[in-house]
């Protein structure tokens, strides 16, 4: 496999590994064709939602997608026809009326925007989604790649390291929309951050450090990595924020959750990746075998598959 042409994300390693161990629900097929080489594509609604909160607070959702408006209500019987009508006189269609989700995420990009001048974060054109590509220290064949959200911005911290400090630090931020953001079950359990698998974090972490070394790989960054972000990196200040908003409650909430980076987490990272590395390599010379199983076939959109199966083993 070529890491060059196709780098690692942070995406694809959590389709092998789940908190650093391999998943058992997994077809490399699916993976590679989805998620490595890209031929086949789908989106699920929680993805479309977040791509048009995104874009609504930052211009785009990732990979400059803009996701302009959501599914509306359906129109009654004397709409549609109207449609027809006005569809072959060239008229705009009339749209049915926003669903009450989409109503929500549209006050949180509100909310986003506020908060912003709250917590001093500066998200504009040239500081979102940032497309990132730095080698693996560890095998520079290994291109490691990412797309930070909001990089870097400033954010207002209750932290004083020193008298003169004002708190203000160096941040990655990461959007997450979230149907609930005080859940405590399941891969996105933002009420018990602690159990969160944070392999986009100590990714995002890495990659950015790294970055200020390989500025001929991103010279896009050039502008953006001023001697103050620089100098934050180098003194182990840049944060990480996961900032989730709810959008399913009547009440509207967000939630910075900072993920700190150490030895131990770097560590855990550089053996996710050689985990990754090691399987990629496995099933490459495999030539990426299938694994049906109905939870992932049920979504999979490599339609050619033969090898899907619609039958659910209870």
């Amino acid at each position: 496999m070529d890491f060059k042409k196709y780098p690692l994300t942070q995406s694809l390693i959590s389709r092998f590994l789940y908190k650093g161990e391999e998943r058992e629900l997994f077809c490399p097929s699916k993976t590679y064709h989805i998620d490595m080489i890209h031929s086949h594509h789908y989106r699920t609604a929680s993805m479309l939602n977040g791509s048009y909160f995104e874009t609504l607070c930052i211009g785009s959702g990732a990979g400059g997608r803009i996701t302009d408006d959501l599914p509306r209500k359906r129109l009654v019987k004397a709409r549609e026809l109207e449609n027809i009508k006005r569809k072959e006189t060239g008229l705009p269609e009339v749209k049915g009326e926003k669903t009450m989700d989409q109503i929500r995420i549209e006050q949180q990009a509100q909310r986003f925007k506020i908060l912003c001048g709250k917590y001093q974060i500066s998200a504009f054109e040239g500081n979102t989604q940032i497309k990132v590509k730095v080698p693996w220290h560890k095998n520079p064949d290994v291109l490691l790649s990412a797309e930070f959200d909001i990089f870097p911005s400033g954010i207002m911290t209750n932290e004083k390291l020193f008298p003169e400090d004002t708190g203000m630090r160096v941040a990655i931020i990461d959007l997450k929309l979230s149907a609930d953001i005080d859940s405590k079950f399941g891969e996105y359990c933002w009420g018990s951050a602690e159990y969160l698998d944070i392999i986009q974090a100590m990714t995002y972490h890495y990659v950015a450090r790294e970055s200020i070394k390989h500025l001929d790989l991103n010279p896009h960054l050039l502008d953006l990595l001023t001697k103050p972000v620089v100098n934050n990196i180098k003194e182990n200040r840049l944060q990480f924020y996961y900032w989730v908003f709810n959008y399913k409650k009547n009440t509207l909430d967000d939630r910075l959750i900072k993920i700190e980076w150490d030895l131990k987490r770097e560590q855990e990272l550089h053996e996710a990746i050689r985990k990754v590395v090691s399987l990629i390599e496995f099933y490459e010379a495999q030539s990426w075998p299938t694994k049906p199983q109905y939870k992932l076939c049920k979504e999979c959109t490599v339609f050619e598959c033969k090898d899907k199966t619609s039958i659910q083993n209870v």
